[in-house]
């Protein structure tokens, strides 16, 4: 018998969301990470309903008050600062019980996660900082599985033999952090934009408390300009402002060619390890954490793991794999729009989805093969999740409903089945199926 359930290698958000609901599942749990302290650089800075609903689940709620700034979205403007574009023309309800988007600094978030290990037991979550993991033939000795959390040049895929899949996208960015003075903070747009502007695609991003972030795209044969410079129409300078970084990225669009290996395919990756995605939809913290969440409750049952893990890759690759098109889709758009202001013809603009109230978020839901609202995340009124709590569950409509299945747990709660008599809940939210009587 292993010593753990589970060994992760890596505690950025991917590894630390997964080892906190591991820790909440009674799963003896081994940690290595390499880092004593948390990456100190903002690199992540957006996070949506959904992931925030995922952190309170593990008992974060009260805390993420304090270290989210609700976004107002994000719109694509001229070099004037002009709207050309918007993904989305209306406001809602936070439907899943958390605003749509939201700003944050990484190292913070980073730090909370960490904290929140310490409530465990030692035994049963074993967290080995400053430790480098041990090869991947002792690791599936230490624990039945093993999870590579360990970022884009992932030592975890390397040792599987497991290349990336190129999907089309890579561009060298600059991405500047700065802390801004109120003052000059009062002066700037207080909504993410994507500026069209030929001479220099760029984005902007209001964080939260006094962070800021540009990303300004670098043209691979011309000298790496000045940050300050490229700062300075925006009204920022040293006077003004604190440099936090100004570090050069390759935006990629890549995905691992599978998503398991090693012996009796017992490790699995997720996170960046997994994938790499452009951040124009900033999804790509939010795309590991989700990982995360898939990855806990498979895990957490012991008897039918080896089966519920074959599902992981194909369901979370098919839904990473169209966020990454939508991202690149946002980061082409830049292009178009660009070129169509520079030329002073009309706008070749995307289609607008309709207006539909009752689906969570522009980005696409899981393909479980059925329509609406399967695939979906089930909306959250208030005191729903701690009702949900970790388990399966039926959310019904009225309290009389009675289940035919293994699942016998009901929560009534009549606004959250989309007309239906209930819903079929995972543990992480995602509605599977629907009953109508």
């Amino acid at each position: 018998m292993s010593e753990f359930d589970v060994a992760i290698v890596g505690l950025g958000p991917t590894g630390a969301l997964l080892a906190n609901l591991c820790g909440l599942y009674g799963l003896r749990t081994v940690v290595y990470e390499t880092s004593a302290d948390p990456y100190p650089q903002p690199r992540a800075c957006h996070l949506d309903g959904e992931i925030a609903r995922t952190l309170a689940q593990c008992g974060f709620g009260d805390e993420l008050h304090d270290l989210l700034t609700v976004s107002a979205g994000m719109e694509f403007v001229d070099p004037g600062g002009r709207r050309l574009f918007s993904f989305e023309e209306f406001e809602r309800e936070p439907l899943l019980g958390w605003h749509e988007d939201y700003v944050f600094i990484q190292p913070e978030l980073d730090t909370m996660l960490r904290r929140g290990l310490g409530r465990f037991d030692r035994e049963a979550m074993d967290v080995r900082l400053g430790a480098a993991a041990p090869p991947i033939d002792q690791l599936v000795d230490v624990a039945q599985w093993v999870i590579g959390c360990d970022g884009a040049s992932s030592g975890v895929r390397s040792a599987l033999g497991i290349a990336l899949e190129d999907l089309g996208y890579d561009q060298e960015w600059l991405v500047v952090d700065l802390l801004v003075d109120a003052a000059a903070s009062a002066h700037l747009p207080a909504i993410i934009q994507q500026v069209c502007d030929e001479n220099r695609l760029a984005t902007f991003v209001p964080s939260h408390g006094r962070h800021r972030r540009w990303e300004f795209r670098l043209d691979p044969d011309v000298e790496r300009p000045d940050p300050w410079t490229l700062l300075a129409p925006w009204g920022i300078d040293a006077g003004n402002s604190q440099l936090v970084r100004a570090v050069p990225y390759r935006f990629h669009a890549l995905v691992a060619e599978r998503w398991r290996g090693g012996p009796d395919a017992r490790v699995l990756l997720a996170g960046d390890a997994a994938h790499q995605m452009p951040p124009f939809m900033g999804q790509g913290m939010c795309s590991g954490i989700r990982d995360a969440a898939a990855l806990a409750w498979r895990l957490a049952s012991p008897a039918d793991a080896p089966t519920l893990l074959d599902d992981y890759e194909t369901e979370r690759r098919l839904h990473v794999e169209a966020v990454i098109d939508l991202s690149v889709q946002a980061g082409d758009l830049l292009d178009t729009l660009a070129a169509d202001v520079s030329a002073g013809r009309p706008l070749r603009l995307p289609e607008s989805a309709p207006h539909d109230p009752t689906r969570w978020s522009r980005l696409p839901g899981l393909d479980l093969g059925r329509g609406f609202p399967i695939g979906h995340q089930v909306p959250g009124p208030p005191g729903l999740d701690d009702a949900l709590g970790l388990e399966w569950a039926w959310v019904a409509a009225e309290p009389s409903f009675a289940p035919d299945g293994p699942v016998s747990r009901v929560v009534c709660e009549p606004r959250a089945t989309y007309g239906h008599a209930a819903v079929l809940v995972r543990p992480d939210r995602y509605i599977v199926a629907v009953s109508e009587a």
